[in-house]
């Protein structure tokens, strides 16, 4: 089975739902659960490839301008804004009012514009907004309790940061490394350790990003202690 690309997994939902909806606005009969698994796994195998496909072909044309980095964060807003708007909006009890080209639109819409909104206003960058980090192209960096290296494995470039107490979003870590492929980078984690619950939720963290975007720490879902994160390129 070949292996899913990022977002696989919520762009087989989104296929799904965007099944129902179009069922239930043409007034036929709802799809069976193993229908709707099906266009689910179709959608997470076949459409994830052609969009990424497609993203690679448009950055490889000079002429054409840079596309943005779209963050699960986003997607997770625009198809909750679309799909709310069209099963809002087009109820039976009504004629339809929302066409899904409209809802559709909504949502990009909300995905671009929210995060950014909510970042300007709070003054500092959100979840939704985050850049998905590439851990896993580190050795000798993740799971130590205080890191001192970081090689790059992978074979695009990748930039490492440590981010002492005290360094918070939206600041980047003050250590932080640009690295090729194959290079090492050397960290200095002082005295201070990992941050962990429960004995050290203020510790540092350690994360790696793709550039443009900056490894910085911010406090975790839970509310207590910290976690490496990949904040927006300046």
């Amino acid at each position: 089975m070949p292996e899913l690309l990022p977002h696989a997994v919520f762009v087989g939902i989104v296929s799904a739902l965007i099944a129902i909806v179009m069922r239930f606005q043409a007034g036929k009969p709802r799809l069976s659960v193993f229908a709707l698994a099906l266009i689910g796994i179709a959608g997470a195998f076949l459409v994830t490839p052609a969009l990424a496909y497609l993203a690679q072909a448009w950055r490889a044309t000079p002429s054409l301008p840079a596309l943005p980095e779209i963050t699960s964060g986003q997607m997770f807003l625009g198809a909750w804004a679309g799909f709310a708007v069209l099963f809002i909006a087009n109820n039976t009890s009504r004629p339809k009012r929302v066409p899904l080209w409209a809802g559709l639109l909504i949502g990009v819409a909300v995905a671009a514009l929210v995060p950014s909104f909510l970042d300007a206003v709070t003054g500092v960058y959100q979840r939704p907004s985050l850049r998905d980090d590439v851990n896993h192209c580190t050795r000798g960096m993740m799971g130590q309790v205080q890191p001192r290296e970081a090689t790059n494995i992978c074979d695009e470039p990748i930039t490492v940061g440590l981010c002492m107490p005290g360094e918070v979003n939206p600041a980047p870590c003050a250590q932080s490394f640009t690295l090729a492929p194959g290079e090492t980078a050397t960290l200095d984690p002082g005295g201070a350790s990992l941050s962990s619950l429960p004995g050290n939720p203020n510790g540092l963290t350690v994360v790696a990003c793709r550039p443009p975007a900056r490894p910085s720490r911010m406090g975790t879902v839970q509310g207590r202690g910290y976690e490496g994160v990949c904040i927006p390129g300046a």
